[in-house]
């Protein structure tokens, strides 16, 4: 019963990430060649369920992980500690990002696609939004690699 949270966790992110690739290196860039709008905006859409779900869950299997580690002073002596505290910040980060990605950014770019307007300024930002939200995520797996293990 120990390996199952840390399964859903690491299967969580794995979900996440993939879907985030997904989005930012081919859907998005098909809409932008002109690719069909409609089929495009509405799996930016779906996807956010999938994305919310996976991020729920990394967040409830992580803070069960949090119960699985060491006392406090061991992992003040050995440096994890402040990895974990950086990895929490970074987490809140990511949550306000993708909160912003998905409930504004996104809602913009679906709307516009619905009223056949000019999708290009939410579909820049998401673009770039997507970039940044994938390297705190990978920011993320190093650093739960890190926490896991004891320190870099």
């Amino acid at each position: 019963m120990r390996l199952l949270p840390l399964w859903l966790h690491v299967l969580s992110a794995a979900v996440w990430l993939g879907g985030l690739l997904f989005q930012s290196h081919i859907l998005l860039p098909l809409l932008a060649r002109g690719g069909p709008a409609e089929p495009i905006a509405q799996a930016v859409r779906r996807s956010r369920r999938v994305a919310w779900t996976a991020l729920v869950l990394l967040i409830l299997t992580g803070l069960h992980n949090l119960t699985r580690l060491p006392p406090v002073i061991s992992m003040i002596e050995s440096g994890v500690l402040k990895l974990l505290a950086l990895k929490l910040f970074l987490v809140v980060i990511l949550l306000m990002l993708s909160a912003h990605r998905d409930f504004g950014v996104a809602a913009r770019l679906i709307r516009a696609v619905a009223a056949g307007r000019d999708a290009t300024p939410a579909l820049r930002m998401l673009v770039r939004l997507d970039r940044v939200a994938l390297l705190l995520g990978l920011g993320l797996v190093y650093l739960g690699l890190a926490v896991s293990r004891g320190g870099i």
